[in-house]
């Protein structure tokens, strides 16, 4: 990766220490690398899990990558997105001063996210 290419996407999971847990989120990634065409899909843990944050920061960083986008794959803005992310983002500042990290919002409060839900409850009444 350089610094030419788009700006990387970071998947941010909450982690467990169950791999089959995980396997739906590498799933995830995995294919929206193929969708978009590009390796610059990663995915990263919480906790519980590797790579960290700082993990994929650290590997974007020796390629030369200087910003990334995190989405967070959270259902809504818990402890995890108002306190451990704000954390864990001051350190990478810490540790890599002129890397920008740019924060989206939770996937579960995106409107078609939301639509999504609306729609498989209601298929779910229904069945």
């Amino acid at each position: 990766m350089t610094t030419s290419q788009s700006t990387p996407l970071v998947l941010l999971a909450h982690g467990s220490k169950y791999p089959q847990w995980r396997a739906p989120f590498e799933q995830l990634a995995a294919d929206l690398r193929k969708d978009v065409g590009s390796a610059n899909v990663l995915l990263c843990y919480m906790e519980s899990a590797k790579p960290t944050l700082l993990d994929i920061v650290r590997q974007l960083a020796a390629a030369g990558v200087t910003r990334c986008r995190v989405l967070p794959l959270f259902m809504a803005q818990g402890a995890h997105f108002n306190t451990d992310i704000p954390g864990q983002l001051d350190e990478i500042k810490k540790q890599f001063p002129a890397f920008e990290v740019t924060l989206l919002p939770v996937i579960g409060q995106h409107p078609m996210f939301l639509a999504l839900m609306r729609q498989l409850t209601k298929e779910a009444v229904n069945a």
